[in-house]
């Protein structure tokens, strides 16, 4: 089988390879218990390289949400509640937000005629 991350073999059953279930672990167990510079401290100390963990926290699985939306849906929500605002960002508006900024539209992105004109 290959895995669902990266695509390189991960075994006869498994779905995910040795490095990429090393990234989800660290994920799951320390995601919200550390600050986001200790969680990359943590992957370091497992010997992850950036490119190792950003294919895992980028891989697309169909229309779910990637675990990069999700991190940063509950990192912007503990931010909004440490202001004092109800945080209400959920993984799938991170996404709809993530599509719409890299085709283009959306709230936050330059339509094409302001790209044209260097208008804002």
């Amino acid at each position: 089988m290959r895995c669902i991350y990266c695509r390189d073999r991960s075994g006869f059953i498994r779905k995910t390879c040795r490095v990429c279930a090393c990234v989800l672990a660290i994920v799951e167990r320390d995601a919200g218990m550390l600050g986001w510079t200790e969680l990359v401290d943590r992957f370091a100390l497992e010997g992850l390289s950036r490119e190792q963990v950003n294919r895992v926290l980028d891989a697309e699985i169909g229309e779910a949400p990637t675990l990069r939306d999700q991190l940063t849906s509950r990192m912007a929500n503990v931010l909004m509640r440490g202001l004092g605002m109800p945080g209400r960002q959920s993984p799938e508006d991170v996404r709809r937000v993530r599509l719409g900024m890299a085709a283009g539209e959306g709230e936050g992105g330059w339509t094409p005629a302001e790209k044209s004109s260097g208008t804002s």
